[in-house]
């Protein structure tokens, strides 16, 4: 037995394939599978390729799927994995949505399996007692291990090199995990101690435009399935504008069967053809300069769900949508037609223009007019300059733009942290006498000198000066009041929603009355034209503001984090204009009246 066992190791590995692996080992299990027994790749010829490229012997290090549901995509992954640890024993790296996901995957899919194919069960260790062996998130095997990982963690990402990475479902991944940044950089990093490295990230994609699967789709090449057409032999693509049916608009019924019209030739084509055709298809790439594959497949091209029931759903998301509700087209766009979901007629332009703004304005009668009742102040951190704005805050958060200033130097450097730490302490001459100074601060963190800033704000928490990172999520708001210590620094950190943000503010430049929501802005040559340019420089585009082409946008950013401090200092500002009133109505001085003057210590 033990010379059966050496002579097997002395042997290289066959030479096959991971689709030949996978047509001459694999097996559904009865759990979990929807066709049960043994794999045929005939029956999903699209993904051959997909797997051979995973295969050792092709140069490709990186695979990127966008997906369809219903079409087979997640035994790829699977298939790479049970290849590997048979032929190619390699450290590997799973990665999922969730811890529970995570388990559920490694009890429903991956044991069944292995349990199901006997030579593979063989080289398996089994945990017995406290002997050590495969456990709920590790599967240990003859010459290597995979580990099951979940997006949520950061130690997922952390001191774990891997030769065979696997990316499932990124579209579900937080954009940042613990602050460490982009969740598939972080994985891919993983493998780079691996020349020989196997990359594969897949996923259906969600909103255009914050989709991470779209994203790393957007890298490759760009290859799209095309079969022939049975009548006149061109090569096509399954795409929805090709398919015909009729159906009644007001039930959001189909009223007739679906056909594929070829673009080619303009024949009408049954479903009953489409497994002929699809045995005879073949990727072709959109980008060929890319040296990076990518693969995108609808579920159209799906041997398990039918046209017919494709656009059934189709017709019945069109009537929703009619309805307000955009989310049932969001659903079949993402998971069947396998494409980013764009919302509609959602581009917005401000009408307020730059010279509106130069025109409004004004000559203070102190530096803090008498209308504010708080200061906040935002501070933008770049390579080599801090660029910070203060603002007054009053009734209705009515605001006041009280002084914008750069600080140059290396945010890193103590000079410049020293100087901006007395620029921060500044206190401010009042209309009628007093002082106020700067309550709460907003120090952004990420992007310059993350670490450096950490620290800065670590020191000075219990002064109300809070490190950030901004979101451009639609639904996270300006703050929850709530802070991680999930990063390096262990520093307390705010997410805040820089969308929601720029939405209040874009929105009160609107407003051209003083009073509610109401922006003043001094007659100073800091708020010059340039200003005005940085703080209109984004619009919004599905409902996310983004840049309009122009690099300088620091003024809208730090009107963002002044904003953002004002809530994570829980500061409600009409409850102070109640109190302020009755202070006023009891003649006390002015300078006694000013609720939050103290300022930063």
């Amino acid at each position: 037995m033990v010379r059966e066992i050496f002579a097997e190791a002395l042997l290289p590995p066959p030479k096959e394939t991971i689709s030949e692996w996978a047509d001459k080992y694999r097996v559904l299990p009865s759990k979990g599978s929807a066709e049960p027994g043994r794999w045929r790749t005939s029956k999903t010829p699209y993904l051959k390729e997909i797997m051979d490229v995973m295969s050792p012997m092709d140069e490709t290090k990186e695979v990127v799927f966008m997906k369809a549901t219903q079409i087979g995509g997640t035994e790829v992954g699977n298939n790479v994995i049970f290849y590997y640890m048979d032929y190619y024993p390699s450290p590997m790296l799973q990665i999922l949505h969730t811890e529970g996901i995570a388990k559920n995957h490694m009890k429903d899919k991956l044991i069944p399996s292995i349990k199901a194919m006997d030579r593979l069960n063989k080289k398996v260790t089994w945990a017995k007692s406290n002997q050590g062996g495969t456990t709920r998130t590790e599967i240990q095997f003859k010459g290597a291990s995979l580990k099951l990982g979940w997006a949520q963690t950061p130690s997922t990402f952390a001191s774990m090199s891997r030769r065979i990475v696997i990316c499932d479902d990124i579209d579900r991944w937080k954009d940042d995990v613990g602050s460490e940044g982009n969740p598939v950089a972080l994985a891919k990093r993983r493998a780079n101690a691996f020349r020989n490295k196997k990359i594969f990230i897949n996923s259906s994609p969600t909103q255009k435009g914050d989709s991470l699967i779209e994203e790393e789709f957007n890298e490759t090449d760009q290859r799209h399935y095309y079969v022939p057409c049975p009548q006149c032999g061109e090569y096509v693509r399954f795409e929805k504008e090709d398919f015909v049916y009729e159906y009644d608009e007001e039930r959001g019924e189909l009223t007739s069967d679906v056909k594929f019209c070829c673009p080619k030739c303009g024949s009408l084509i049954d479903e009953s053809q489409k497994m002929g055709m699809l045995q005879k298809g073949k990727w072709i790439p959109h980008n060929p300069k890319s040296s990076k594959k990518g693969y995108r497949l609808p579920a159209f091209y799906s041997p398990w769900f039918t046209w017919q029931e494709a656009f059934g759903e189709y017709v019945k998301a069109l009537k929703k949508e009619k309805e307000g509700k955009p989310e049932f087209m969001k659903t079949w766009v993402n998971t069947i037609e396998a494409l980013p979901y764009e919302n509609r007629l959602e581009v917005t332009e401000l009408s307020i223009e730059i010279d509106d703004l130069l025109q409004r304005r004004e000559k203070y009668p102190a530096e803090v007019p008498d209308g504010v009742l708080v200061l906040t102040a935002g501070v933008d951190t770049q390579d080599n300059r801090f660029e910070i704005e203060v603002v007054g805050w009053g009734e209705g958060l009515e605001s006041w733009s009280i002084e914008y200033a750069i600080i140059p130097g290396d945010p890193a450097n103590k000079e410049t942290q020293e100087a901006l730490d007395l620029f921060l302490k500044k206190r401010f001459a009042y209309e009628g006498g007093g002082e106020i100074g700067i309550y709460a601060v907003c120090v952004d963190t990420q992007g310059h000198k993350t670490q450096s800033m950490y620290e800065f704000c670590k020191k000075r928490f219990l002064k109300k000066i809070f490190a950030i990172k901004g979101s451009n999520k639609q639904d996270t708001p300006i703050t929850t009041g709530r802070f991680s210590l999930s990063n390096k620094g262990k520093v307390p950190l705010f997410h805040i929603g820089v969308n929601a943000a720029k939405d209040e503010i874009y929105s009160a430049l609107e407003v051209d009355t003083p009073g509610t929501l109401y922006c003043h802005f001094p007659n100073r040559e800091t708020y010059d034209e340039e200003y005005f340019k940085q703080l209109l420089a984004e619009k919004r585009i599905n409902g996310v503001w983004k840049k309009r082409g122009r690099k300088r946008n620091e003024a809208i950013d730090c009107r963002v984090y002044a904003r953002a401090a004002l809530a994570i200092a829980g500061v409600d500002v009409d409850e102070l204009a109640k109190r302020d009133k009755i202070l006023k109505f009891s003649k006390k001085e002015t300078k006694k009246r000013r609720l939050l003057s103290k300022g930063i210590g």
